[in-house]
């Protein structure tokens, strides 16, 4: 007997190409056969039926208190800008629903808290989207650092040099603000330190200085100036629970889009990740340094699980986040990275906040 689809609703199916949701979520969840996008969501009427038309799903609602508590829905995909989440993955876990949601999880640790809380309590499955964790090159060097290629880890550093906010359009306003969860802490920041500290253990304490350096940006549509009042450039140092030291920069002013790397330093060598783009979706290249002769390995084919998209495509890691989440609500198993893990992480990011102010190495609050 056929198992029954994971019916999905999705919040933050705007089809502007350059949207999130439309560009990575709706494909992904479109990709899966065990998933039916049963209903999408948008803050609109027109945008809501436009959205419908794209896809075919069956329904679609300009109020997202109507998707969460339709029972046709058994889980919600959240993809909308950060200052949402909260309320909404809050009225999703009132209605007892699954929750994909998007990452950051949240503006703040607090609101974090208050999501994780809500999710075990109506014993649901939940997740956040650090989808690189479901990057194929980057699942394979977390594997080969567990069984010891390099053996013991002892320093590490990463980049991510990214151009998002050089000439960006109108509709990420937010982007610019602190208050809106923009810059480069959250996004830029998160996605790689959630690679580190799943590949090498968690964060013990940070310590780095921040600055804004590009103070004005102008719109690509409307040619508007706008001052900017986040921070777009990061330089820190991390000291991981065991020991481990790493430094690391991160950057959403860089014209050349120098995308992620990052590197592992051993007992017996060393291993290399890049990627030309934003680290959460673009395929990760791995190189080895073990005996000092450096090469290119190939990445092994279980690691794909999603056949159907192109590994380049936006919507391939999170495809494969979307297949392993669907397989653990019907097997009944564990899911990880979870509202814990999107917890835990807001509190690495809000130490190194406070070391940015404090001059000081902060330890994380665990």
């Amino acid at each position: 007997m056929a198992q029954q689809k994971l019916r999905v609703g999705l919040i933050g199916a705007n089809g502007s190409p350059d949207r999130w949701g439309s560009r990575a979520h709706v494909p992904a969840l479109m990709a899966l056969d065990e998933i039916e996008l049963i209903a999408v969501g948008t803050a609109h009427e027109d945008t809501a039926r436009n959205a419908q038309r794209r896809t075919g799903s069956k329904l679609a609602f300009s109020d997202y208190r109507d998707l969460v508590s339709s029972s046709e829905v058994d889980a919600v995909a959240v993809s909308v800008r950060i200052s949402l989440h909260h309320p909404i993955v809050m009225a999703a876990l009132a209605a007892k629903k699954h929750v994909f949601c998007e990452w950051p999880l949240a503006l703040n640790a607090v609101q974090a808290t208050e999501m994780e809380l809500a999710a075990r309590d109506a014993s649901v499955y939940h997740a956040v989207g650090t989808q690189s964790r479901f990057s194929p090159g980057l699942q394979y060097m977390r594997e080969l650092i567990k069984d010891g290629f390099i053996g013991d880890p002892l320093f590490f550093n990463f980049q991510h040099h990214l151009g998002a906010m050089v000439a960006p359009p109108s509709h990420r306003w937010w982007q610019l603000r602190t208050d809106e969860g923009g810059g480069a802490i959250l996004i830029t920041t998160g996605h790689p330190l959630d690679v580190v500290r799943w590949m090498l253990g968690d964060v013990y304490a940070v310590s780095g200085t921040a600055d804004t350096v590009l103070k004005e940006i102008e719109f690509t549509d409307t040619k508007e100036k706008q001052s900017v009042s986040a921070i777009d450039t990061i330089c820190f140092a991390v000291q991981l629970d065991g020991g481990v030291l790493g430094v690391a920069s991160a950057s959403i002013v860089c014209k050349g889009w120098g995308g992620f790397r990052l590197e592992v330093n051993g007992t017996k060598g060393r291993l290399l990740a890049e990627t030309s783009h934003m680290v959460q979706y673009s395929p990760s290249t791995i190189w080895s340094d073990v005996g000092g002769s450096i090469k290119q390995l190939q990445i092994p084919e279980h690691f794909t699980t999603v056949q159907t998209l192109e590994k380049e495509s936006h919507a391939f890691h999170l495809a494969q986040a979307m297949r392993s989440f669907a397989g653990a609500i019907q097997e009944g198993s564990s899911f990880q990275p979870s509202f814990t893990e999107g917890l835990s992480l807001h509190k690495i990011l809000e130490a190194l906040n406070r070391s940015t102010e404090s001059g000081r190495w902060e330890m994380v609050v665990k």
